[in-house]
């Protein structure tokens, strides 16, 4: 089995780097990736664990990034996206970890600037819900991911469930949504490759865009050097389709990750990913021998 997309508790999972990898091992994933948001914290102690299980662990990241999609009409002729690129397989972790730093702290203040929102939009203090979140990050103010505020938001009685908060608040461009301050897709995917890894578009058809925008996504993404794009989980045979013909009309490798967060997602569950068709070639197979590094 391999699960090439999750998260520790490093970003938004509720998880620890080396509980996610027991809970991998137990799962029966023989090839694993973790991929916190914008960080790279986890991965030492993901390896320690992981050389004591017999797991292998690739180096991972999901990073935010920005790009403006064209096409549409009118108002909508353009359409600016927050698009996430996992990184795979990476050999420079100290130089990704420094272009990586900013991103965190501009987490931080994407994450204030939510509950900011959030606290006029309910009338609720706004001391309450900065504390409540931070309990949720181990008081690391870095972490903080939307998926975090929800799960305050349902624990406190302000939604009717982790889901309904995205819905209602936290999704792109509901009431309480901030935009995180980002590289552009281009920069992201040369970032990636400079540092010796593979660039894989993630969750390609969680973007909001219309059918049209999401396969212009993807070859834009492709024209930009990007390496895999990962399959959609549980979705739409037609969606499914939509996808396998943009991968092959690019040429594209495929990948395969459940986006697990643990607690505050409890319907992504580990190991859960999308089957390659026979004439796909996943992403692992360019893969180096050995990823512990």
């Amino acid at each position: 089995m391999i699960d090439l997309h999750s998260h520790s508790t490093c970003s938004d999972g509720t998880y620890s780097p080396q509980e996610l990898v027991l809970l991998a091992k137990n799962a029966g994933i023989s090839t694993f990736a973790l991929t916190d948001h914008d960080t790279i914290l986890g991965l030492d102690d993901a390896h320690q664990k992981a050389r004591q299980l017999g797991v292998r662990l690739i180096n991972g990241v999901e990073i935010s990034c920005h790009h403006t999609l064209f096409g549409g009409y009118g108002k909508n002729q353009a359409i600016d996206k927050v698009i996430h690129v996992v990184a795979l397989d990476f050999l420079d972790k100290r130089y990704l970890g420094d272009k990586l730093t900013a991103l965190q702290h501009s987490r931080e203040y994407r994450g204030r600037s939510i509950i900011a929102k959030l606290a006029t939009l309910l009338d609720y203090d706004e001391t309450i819900l900065v504390q409540q979140v931070l309990n949720k990050v181990n008081h690391n103010p870095k972490a903080i991911g939307r998926a975090h505020i929800a799960q305050v938001l349902f624990e406190l009685g302000l939604t009717k469930s982790i889901q309904d908060a995205f819905d209602k608040y936290l999704a792109d461009n509901k009431p309480a949504y901030v935009a995180i301050d980002a590289m552009s897709m281009t920069q992201t995917v040369q970032l990636i490759h400079d540092c010796g890894g593979l660039a894989v578009l993630a969750h390609p058809t969680r973007y909001g865009l219309s059918a049209t925008r999401t396969r212009r996504l993807i070859a834009e993404f492709a024209d930009m050097g990007g390496d895999a794009v990962e399959l959609p989980n549980s979705e739409p045979v037609s969606t499914r389709a939509m996808i396998d013909r943009c991968v092959k009309e690019h040429d594209l490798l495929v990948s395969v990750g459940s986006d697990f967060h643990g607690a505050n997602m409890p319907w992504r569950k580990l190991g859960k990913v999308a089957t390659i068709k026979p004439e796909q070639v996943g992403v692992w197979e360019r893969f180096r021998p050995s990823s512990d590094c």
